[in-house]
């Protein structure tokens, strides 16, 4: 008598499990924390950086005529790093109602959502909505469409609730919204060479080479004889044309 209750009791146990399009224990159920499906939450309150870009900035035009006077720059170049942020929710095009044989689940219009998470539900990708619900969540796919069912969260599990939901209007969809901002570094590196003018037929120059956003750097001096010709210095390579104690005319060449 007691193993034939036994049985009656597994038999009673199975029979709580959702055998169609999901596999379903009740939420109450101890052994819901093991079937429910694992969650990539999503931090809904921190920007996430979509992307990001180095730039250059010079203040010179190669291959034309230039001048520059004493102890102003010949050529100088900035690098920075450009980052794009996003942040991401979801917003109610419409008022919307899930109903079952339970109270109905409303959906203003005009309030956001947020994403908090993703799963994987036969393979397929969900995201994991919130709710004006004390305790259930919403699932949408990839295109944000609401689906039939409601959700909640066990021991970091997704579980899906043994009611299926009348969507209306039917196919209803959420609308992305997306609060974006670009953020420019300072300096990461450069460099600046100057002309010092000329002190007994020698021309001089300085270059200030900027490391770790312009917080260190590395000087040097250049001398090179007064004639007219091509010099190089920090892989530039400058044409003098004419050269005297206050200014210099020549020409950034770039091959």
């Amino acid at each position: 008598m007691k193993a034939w209750k036994i049985l009656v009791m597994t038999i009673s146990l199975s029979g709580c499990i959702y055998a169609g399009e999901y596999n379903i224990l009740p939420v109450g159920d101890v052994l819901a924390s093991f079937s429910g499906h694992h969650i990539d939450y999503l931090d809904t309150k921190e920007e996430r950086l979509l992307d990001s870009e180095r730039l250059h900035e010079t203040n010179f035009k190669s291959n034309k005529l230039l001048t520059a006077y004493k102890g102003y720059s010949v050529a100088n170049t900035k690098s920075y790093v450009k980052n794009y942020y996003v942040q991401e929710a979801i917003i109610a095009p419409s008022d919307a109602t899930m109903t079952s044989g339970v109270s109905p689940a409303e959906i203003k219009s005009g309030e956001k959502y947020e994403v908090i998470g993703r799963t994987f539900i036969d393979e397929k990708l969900y995201y994991i909505i919130t709710s004006d619900l004390s305790s259930d969540i919403f699932l949408t796919d990839t295109d944000y469409t609401l689906q039939p069912y409601l959700g909640r969260i066990r021991n970091n599990k997704l579980i899906i609730l043994d009611n299926k939901y009348r969507v209306s209007p039917e196919g209803y969809q959420f609308e992305p919204i997306t609060k974006s901002r670009v953020l420019q570094s300072d300096m990461v590196s450069g460099f600046d060479i100057k002309y010092e003018g000329v002190q007994n037929n020698i021309m001089r120059f300085t270059l200030m080479h900027y490391d770790a956003g312009g917080s260190t750097g590395e000087f040097k001096t250049y001398s090179f004889e007064n004639i007219p010709g091509l010099v190089e210095i920090a892989g530039v390579k400058i044409k003098v044309f004419n050269a005297d104690d206050s200014r210099i005319e020549y020409m950034i060449i770039v091959d």
